[in-house]
């Protein structure tokens, strides 16, 4: 599952000899301290988000790894056109009980990266996410796989407020700078390729289990609307109507349902028990008549 997580720009600047000896494994062609600026990012940490999900401990150290030589872009735009930077070193710090990722960041000086570099430097572009893929989430609850428990992220069960814990890094994909991130900080948005929101994992069994009810409903009425029909020996094919009860919206499939069965109810009403017993008695003369 893709993730895409709210992040910072931190310390910002000419880089270190260490650094533009890092920097220049990732280059074709040696650059000099001049030639780059440089930035660190706080990318993620294991705080829980207003998503009520969050990553482990592990999988922040396995995105350690991954997101050495990732591109920076602008606004998840994945195009060459839009690459502005990219990491050359990370490092997993813990500060006051948090554990978090943080990455840093080269681009190269020039007419094309003068403006964003101004920006950042004047507090204007600050705010970026990053996208990356984990394997599983599990329940913060139970520790099981999260969808499958019956815990629900944002629920309070004794004390504890579920959440669901990031697992098991499969790769990073970029850091974007963007306008306004999706979510705060240590936030996380969940979304499939292409952009679009995916469905969390327990909504979609919801709606699989709702679709399952609804679908036993439609079964019912037309179950009840077939047998109408026959008591009442209208003559219908019992294929073709089968096929015009299905084409039916299921409002109007009721109303068709609900007719027949008040339809068939007066022609085929019960009679009375105590009638026939009374009119029985009267006809063998065994009824005491005063």
């Amino acid at each position: 599952m893709k993730v895409t997580k709210a992040a910072g720009v931190e310390l910002s600047g000419a880089p270190s000899e260490e650094q533009l000896e890092k920097i220049n494994r990732l280059t074709k062609t040696k650059v000099a301290e001049e030639d780059v600026y440089v930035f660190s990012v706080r990318l993620c940490d294991d705080q829980v988000d207003r998503d009520d999900e969050r990553f482990s401990e592990a999988c922040i150290r396995e995105l350690a790894a991954l997101f050495v030589g990732k591109t920076g872009i602008m606004d998840h735009a994945w195009s060459a056109e839009k690459q502005v930077a990219r990491i050359f070193d990370t490092e997993v710090l813990t500060q006051n009980g948090v554990t978090m990722l943080k990455g840093w960041a080269y681009m190269l000086r020039g007419a094309e990266t003068d403006g964003l570099i101004r920006q950042i430097e004047g507090g204007i572009k600050k705010e970026v996410s990053i996208g990356c893929a984990v394997r599983r989430k599990m329940c913060s609850i139970c520790g099981e796989e999260y969808g499958a428990c019956g815990h629900v992220k944002g629920e309070t069960y004794g004390t504890e407020r579920c959440a669901a814990i990031l697992c098991e890094a499969a790769d990073a994909y970029e850091f974007s700078f963007v306008a306004v991130p999706a979510q705060k900080e240590a936030g996380v948005l969940k979304k499939q390729t292409g952009g679009e929101m995916a469905l969390d994992e327990v909504a979609m069994k919801r709606l699989q289990k709702d679709a399952e009810l609804g679908k036993a409903y439609r079964e019912d009425l037309t179950l009840r609307a077939r047998r109408a029909a026959m008591l009442l020996e209208l003559g219908l094919d019992d294929a073709l109507w089968q096929r015009v009860l299905r084409a039916m919206p299921a409002e109007d499939l009721r109303a068709v349902a609900m007719g027949l069965e008040r339809k068939t109810a007066e022609l085929f009403a019960p009679a009375p028990q105590m009638t026939v017993e009374k009119e029985t008695a009267r006809e063998q003369n065994s009824a005491f008549l005063i």
